[in-house]
Parts: C-alpha cells; sequence; structure tokens
C-alpha cells in the first residue's frame, strides 16, 4: 500500500510533470481531444465546444503563468501589473488588424514586440525597489493602463473593440478547422506554450539563468561579484512582457472581441496565484497552477447551479486556498526549496 502510494506521489512530482514521456502523453492528450470527434466514430460529441474552450483558456493561461515566473521565479520580483502586458498584447493585435489593416501574424509578433517594449519602462522601478513597494508601483502602473484603454476612443472605451478578425493559416480560417471551430486555436496555445516552456528549461542552465538566481538570492552579493543587475532585471522584464503579449494577442481573437477588463488588478492577482499555487521557479507548476484555477472555477459554478447556492463559491474558497497554501506548503504544489543543483 505504500508502494502504491509513493508511486502516485511521483507522478505529481515537478521531474515526472516535465520529462519526455509525460510532456508526449500531454501532447497526444490533446491532440485526442481536439480531434476524435471529426472522426465521426460516435453519434453524439464526445468532447463538447465547452471542454473545447476551457483547455484553451488553461493553456493561454499557462503561457502568461510562466511568463509571470521570469518576474517572480526567476529574479524574486513580485509584480501585479502583468494583465498589463496580457491586455497590452490584446488591444495591439486588435487594433493593427482592425485598424492598421495588418493580418493576424504580423499583428501577433507585434503585439509582443509592444509588450516587451513597454516592460522596459515598467521594470524600471525594479531597480530602485523591492518588496511591497514595488507590488504598489506595479499596481498603479497597471491600473494606468486600464483606465486608458476605458477614456480613449480609439479603444472602444469600456465597451472594448468586437467583431476582431478570426485568423488563418495557408488561407484556412481556424474557425474552418474541426468540429468546433477552437481546435487550431489549442494546437497553437499548445505549441506556444511547449516552446516557452523548452526556452525557459535552456535559461535556467544557461548564464542569463544563473544570473537571476544570483539576483534573486541576493543583489548585492551578484552586483558586487560583476553581474549587471540592471541588465538581468529589465531582461527578465522584456521576457514576461513579450510572451504575455503573445498570449494577449491570440486570446482576443479566439474571443473575436477586447475590453479593458483585461486590464484590470484581479487579472494581474489571478496570474500571479496561478504561480504561487503551482510553485515558483516550476514550469510544470505555472501548467498546473493555470489548469487548477481555471478548472476549478468552473467545476464549482457547475455545483452551485445543482445545488442552488446563491453565491459562487468560488469567492470563498479562492481565499482560502490561498491561506492553505502559504500554511501547508508555501513554495507551491510543485516548487522547490532548492536554490543551486550540482
Amino acid at each position: 500500500m505504500s508502494r502504491a502510494f509513493t508511486n502516485i506521489r511521483k507522478c505529481f512530482t515537478s521531474d515526472f510533470l516535465g520529462s519526455p514521456r509525460f510532456i508526449a502523453f500531454f501532447v497526444v492528450a490533446i491532440l485526442f481531444i481536439c480531434f476524435f470527434d471529426s472522426l465521426d466514430l460516435t453519434d453524439d460529441y464526445v468532447f463538447s465546444s465547452y471542454l473545447k474552450h476551457i483547455l484553451f483558456v488553461s493553456l493561454i493561461y499557462s503561457i502568461v503563468a510562466l511568463s509571470v515566473n521570469f518576474i517572480t521565479g526567476y529574479i524574486g520580483d513580485t509584480t501585479l501589473g502583468h494583465a498589463a502586458f496580457f491586455g497590452l498584447g490584446g488591444y495591439v493585435s486588435a487594433l493593427l488588424t482592425q485598424y492598421g489593416y495588418f493580418s493576424f501574424w504580423p499583428s501577433f509578433i507585434l503585439a509582443g514586440i509592444v509588450a516587451a517594449l513597454v516592460g522596459i519602462p515598467l521594470g524600471a522601478p525594479a531597480l530602485r525597489v523591492r518588496g511591497p513597494f514595488l507590488v504598489v508601483v506595479t499596481y498603479g502602473c497597471g491600473e494606468v493602463f486600464k483606465y486608458v484603454a476605458i477614456n480613449l476612443d480609439i479603444t472602444g472605451g469600456p465597451a472594448g473593440i468586437p467583431g476582431l478578425v478570426t485568423p488563418t493559416l495557408f488561407g484556412l480560417s481556424f474557425a474552418d478547422v474541426g468540429v468546433s471551430g477552437k481546435e487550431v486555436f489549442i494546437i497553437v496555445a499548445m505549441l506556444l506554450a511547449l516552446f516557452l516552456a523548452f526556452f525557459m528549461s535552456r535559461i535556467e542552465e544557461s548564464r542569463i539563468g544563473h544570473a537571476f538566481t544570483a539576483i534573486r538570492e541576493d543583489e548585492i552579493a551578484a552586483s558586487a561579484m560583476g553581474i549587471n543587475t540592471a541588465y538581468y532585471k529589465l531582461l527578465a522584464f522584456t521576457l514576461g512582457a513579450f510572451f504575455a503579449g503573445l498570449a494577449g494577442s491570440l486570446f482576443v481573437h479566439y474571443l473575436t472581441f477586447v475590453s479593458p477588463d483585461m486590464l484590470s488588478s484581479n487579472e494581474s492577482i489571478m496570474m500571479l496565484t496561478m504561480v504561487v499555487v503551482g510553485g515558483t521557479r516550476s514550469i510544470p507548476g505555472a501548467f498546473l497552477g493555470a489548469f487548477l484555477l481555471v478548472v476549478i472555477p468552473e467545476g464549482l459554478r457547475f455545483i452551485k447551479d445543482i445545488i442552488g447556492l446563491p453565491y459562487d463559491p468560488w469567492l470563498v474558497l479562492y481565499g482560502l486556498l490561498l491561506v492553505i497554501m502559504m500554511r501547508v506548503k508555501p513554495q507551491g504544489l510543485l516548487g522547490s526549496d532548492v536554490i543551486f543543483k550540482r
């Protein structure tokens, strides 16, 4: 019995979830969910459009959680303004496709680049302040972007920008592939998430990754050793902003709509919570945190409708979850206390 329990625990370790075997299983499972119903082997659809929607949103937030890890996990700075990059990428892509007559793919890349460029001045306060002061500064910057979007006519004001174009690939619209039209979006999100995970795994073992670790553990000592702390801090903010912008661009074209809600502080808090729950500095942890915090609220809403609760139970359990995590496993479900690997 104890051996079986030990084997089950090993299946939920960071090493197993990051292994090539599990990654292959993850890819095959997503492809199976996307295209099984296209085979017409059953009378009814096995995987509903709603399930595929949840899968896509989970993958998008996995990308965002990984991008937050550049800042929170790698250099140890806490940010509450990451939704600004996510929403900015969405708005840039929306404006370029609606008013600039760009197609989706150039807009997608430019959304990431613009978000990265904005990440440089937004990361500048990290060179001067840390801890709760940086949290306040990044929170304030994020709120500025939100209210700018609300008050500008070109961004559609509080109503946002509806009717965004559906991406195409080799002349074929994403919406024309699969039984629900969500399948190609899911595949693109999966590929982007896996690429980012691979990119981060390479960084961790590189000179840049070791510089990030030194800054996180003792910034003064890192500076004394000759590490350009300002450069690496801005690099972390820039990389995190770039990939958050890409995720925002793909997300708004999936929804065919962008609004200031994407820039809200609630979004930033949720993104940070995904990293905290899954585990800082853990690539599989970012995926786990994102999937849990997307799937659990949806499941609780379903239970709420069944038993007729007058309120959303997630509003209560969300805070309780954070309290339990900080008390029982403050490093996150798949986080590690190990600093240096031999």
